[in-house]
């Protein structure tokens, strides 16, 4: 009677700890899903605070800002659609 009790706390423990694995893997993965949600977000904030201070500065002022960050677009944009796109748009 005994063997039989303990095993029954054994398997209740695993099925709990198996739960608690489940519960801990979904908050982990609403975690990374936010994370880049922040991302994205902060990404967006950030290159509509660029392009307003550019298209705000006068012309010769604004030529330099226009061609610097041309030159980062240039370094960091490797998606070939992404880099068509910039130059449609100018900025490549």
């Amino acid at each position: 009677m005994r063997g039989s009790n303990c095993g029954d706390k054994v398997d209740a423990l695993r099925k709990r700890a198996n739960e608690m694995k489940v519960a801990l893997e979904a908050v982990q993965a609403k975690q990374r899903q936010q994370e880049k949600a922040d991302a994205r977000h902060l990404q967006a904030l950030i290159g509509a605070a660029v392009v307003a201070d550019v298209d705000g500065a006068d012309t010769a002022e604004g030529a330099k800002k226009r061609a610097y960050v041309s030159e980062i677009l240039a370094r960091n944009t490797v998606s070939e659609a992404a880099r068509a796109f910039l130059r449609v748009k100018g900025w490549l």
